[in-house]
Parts: structure tokens; sequence; C-alpha cells
């Protein structure tokens, strides 16, 4: 199996990053090939002709796909080389027991991706914790890895084991991964990142990840952060035997509806995503739970470089920061409940912020250790925090800036200590609909302009006479 090398650095805040990087493959492994012909041959099916190949949605069962398979990868192919596959090409990964798999050299088109998916049943791919990875691709673009596969299994595809459970490595670029379950995992479950090296096709400039959508996997019991995308360190680069060389921008990031738990560091962590980049819809439950430094068990990390919007996220139980801002500057982050942290409900610091300001609007926060929201944006031109509902901060303090140089604009926040004032539905089992009494209801700021015009549940903002505080909109 690969072998991972693994360097260690500390940014300004002691926050230690990994920066991993696949060395190739050190044992000798026999590879076998795929072989096209008309019947089942040396463990390979071959169906219709590569690039006329469909996955049609049963219009009576939606979750029942009709497969209709180029390829048929038998439990004993450890690897697939896809150079001589066509865009448009299904591969499909029978039901049962086997270990990792590596694909490379897939190249689909945007009109027609390589779709890789379960058939039959669940398929558990295992490696022991000393590999380098369970799942990898290398030097792929557009392909879509589905475990969507089965009538009645969300997660047809699980990945156990590695240190690295699933990496989209190596150049790899324009894909998507869903319906995954993810566990055991050394290090982080879902990585995706081509770390830069002295060879230039890695760097900036010359390198760009582009359309990863991440949505509906489950990633649990990992050594390190569930989600790690991009490089964590877009300003400064890393140094590598050439000098100081510049990890490579991702561009229309979206992760999304996917579920985290007992993750060793953060739930999601997103770095280097210059545009285009979402997180949304995802639960994260006890991140940060075996962090490798202090500092690394928030729930969600917007790293460096990172731009976009976060929102409609429930972040449980970070023994950290519910959710850390160090983006871009051009970052809004709404609707979002973060309930018991162990440290702030949200941090935000300036690093690389060329952007106009940090936005954080209608997010619920109950019950931080410390501040509900902590501002050390120095040098951002202009906080904003409005219509934002913070219950209890241990400190007392629901927004804390660092100094007066912190710019910020504070209003229509709702402040208390009793989580029941707010008079939702079910607060203790999740049912965070407001009851018509709220003193919540018509109490906010029109935040239009912001494009908050929705809240947790997808509803409109907003329904009444006026913007409601928090995540939650009355209906």
């Amino acid at each position: 199996m690969a072998v991972v090398g693994l360097s260690v650095e500390t940014d300004n805040l002691g926050m230690r990053k990994r920066n991993y990087t696949m060395r190739g493959i050190t044992a000798i492994m026999a590879m076998a090939l795929f072989t096209m012909c008309a019947k089942k041959t040396a463990g390979v099916e071959t169906g219709k002709p590569a690039g006329d190949t469909t996955i049609v949605i049963n219009p009576t069962n939606p979750t029942d796909p009709i497969i209709d398979c180029t390829y048929t990868v038998p439990a004993s192919q450890w690897q697939v080389d896809g150079a001589k596959i066509a865009a448009g090409s299904v591969l499909c990964i029978p039901a049962g027991k086997r270990g990792a798999l590596l694909l490379k050299n897939l190249k689909g088109t945007a009109d027609k991706p390589i779709i890789i998916i379960n058939k039959g049943g669940q398929v558990t791919f295992t490696a022991a914790a000393s590999a380098g990875y369970t799942f990898k691709t290398q030097n792929c673009q557009y392909f879509k890895i589905m475990g969507n596969g089965a009538p009645g299994i969300k997660y047809g595809l699980v990945v156990n084991g590695g240190n690295i459970g699933m990496t989209m490595d190596d150049l790899s670029s324009d894909f998507e991964i869903q319906n995954i379950e993810v566990r055991n995992s050394g290090f982080a479950g879902i990585m995706a990142k081509t770390d830069p090296t002295c060879d230039v096709t890695t760097q900036r400039g010359h390198f760009t990840m582009k359309n990863v959508f991440l949505h509906d996997n489950y990633v649990h019991k990992t050594g390190g952060e569930g989600f790690y995308v991009g490089n964590s360190f877009y300003k400064d680069g890393v140094s590598v035997a050439c000098g100081n060389v510049l990890p490579h921008d991702v561009v229309n990031a979206r992760i999304y509806n996917n579920i985290t738990d007992s993750t060793g560091c953060e739930g999601i962590q997103v770095g280097s995503a210059v545009s285009g980049c979402e997180i949304y819809g995802n639960t994260v439950k006890s991140p940060g739970r075996t962090p490798f430094a202090s500092g690394q068990n928030n729930g969600i990390q917007i790293g460096e470089g990172t731009g976009g919007k976060c929102y409609n996220n429930l972040i449980k139980n970070a023994p950290g920061n519910g959710i850390i801002v160090l983006g871009l500057g051009d970052n809004l982050v709404f609707n979002n409940y973060i309930l018991n942290s162990g440290d702030n409900g949200i941090f935000a610091d300036s690093r690389y912020t060329p952007g106009p300001g940090f936005r954080f609007i209608n997010n619920t926060i109950v019950a931080p250790a410390s501040d509900g929201i902590k501002l050390d944006s120095e040098t951002i031109p202009m906080n904003t925090v409005i219509n934002n509902v913070i219950i209890n901060p241990g400190s007392g303090t629901a927004v804390f800036k660092k100094s007066s140089i912190v710019k910020v604009t504070v209003s229509y926040n709702y402040t208390n200590k009793d989580i029941n004032t707010c008079r939702f539905i079910d607060y203790p089992n999740g049912d965070f609909h407001l009851q018509s009494s709220s003193p919540l209801i018509n109490a906010g700021a029109d935040v239009s302009s912001y494009g908050v015009v929705f809240d947790f549940y997808n509803s409109t903002r907003p329904s009444g006479n006026g913007f409601d505080i928090g995540a939650t909109e009355f209906k």
C-alpha cells in the first residue's frame, strides 16, 4: 500500500496542521487490467460499449437506480487505471467486502462524467490503520463516486480504516462524492487537495481544483478532521526542498448535507477555497475528540483563503469553537445552530483578508463556555453581527472585541441566560421551530440585502411583518 510522508507545521495561533503527501506504491502488487470483451473475462464484466452507458432513475422507486455498467471491478482488483476508459463509462463495484482501491487517470467530461457506483448491495473497503489510504483517486477529472446504487441502503459504499479514509489527490478535480460512510481512519475521513511540491504543476497558478461536491456522506470515528478540503496555508505556503511554494486554489466547492460524529479534530475544515465555496446543511457532532494540538478541536473551520457562505449547519458539543473563521474577509455565516461549545460559539481572526468583512447573521448560539462571538479580526474593514440569538455565554459576553481596533456593527441581537425564553417548540429534542409567543418573532432587522432570505429549515424570510431573530423564522 501507499506510504504516507508526514510533515507538521504550526501557525501563529499554535494550531498545528498537517500536510500529507502520498509517495507512491512501495509494495510490489500485481495489477489486474481491464479486458474488453463480450462476456466475463478475468473477473471483468463488460456491458455496453464505453461511453454508451447510463444510470436511469426508476420512476416507481427513485432510490433504486437502474444501473447499466460498462465495467465491473472484481474484489481482487486493487487498482483501476482509466487511461483507456472512455468518458461516460460506469464502473460498478459489486456488493461485498474488499481491500483498498486506487482509481487513476480517469478522465470524464463535464457532460459525460465517469461514474463509480455500488451494485447489488453495500460494498465495504477495509485497510489497516497503517495503510496510506483506503480509497484514493489519482489524476482523475470529471467523475462521480456514488453510494446510492442499491435500494434501501443510504451508504452503499463504506470506507473503513486507512490513515486517510478517502482522498481525492494528485491533481484530481471536478468530482462529486455522495452517500459514502467513512469510519475509523487514522487521520482525515474525506480529504480533497493536492499539496504543493517542487513539481510546478501542483502549485498555485498552474493547478486549480474545481467543482468539488461532497454531500450526503457520514464520516465518524476519525483520528483527524472529518472533511479536509484544500490546503491550510494559503497566504504563506509550505516549505519544501526547492523552497517555499503556494498551494492551489479551490473553486466552486460545496460541502453539504453531511453528518460528522466523533472526529479527532474539526468535523469540517476548508482552506484555500477562494470563490464559490458553500458549507451548508451539515450536522457536526462531537468533533475534536483527540486533537493533535490545542486549537484543532472546533466544529467547522473556514480556513485561510476561504470565502463564501456557511449556513444552516447544526454544530453540537465542540470542545473548542463552534465555528472558527480565518477566511478571505468576504464570509457570510448565517442560520447556524451552535450548541454547547467548549470555547466560543464563533471565533473570527484575520489572516489573509482582503475582503470587505465578516458577516454573522441570524445564528443561534447556546451555552458556549466563553464568548458568544469573539472578534480578533482587527484588519477587517467591518464586522457585522445582526439578528443573532446568544444564550448564556460562560464569560457573560455576547460579542467580544479583541481591541478598539476591531470595527463592528452590532444590532438586533437577542441575549439571555435562559434558553426557555426563546420558546422553541421542543429544544431538548431538536425541534427548533418557534412557538407563536416567542419574543424573537418580527424583532429582527431586514437582512435581505445580505442574501439571508430563508431560515434553518429553508423557509422563506420574512414570513410575517418583519424578520425574526435567530436561525428559525416562525411559520
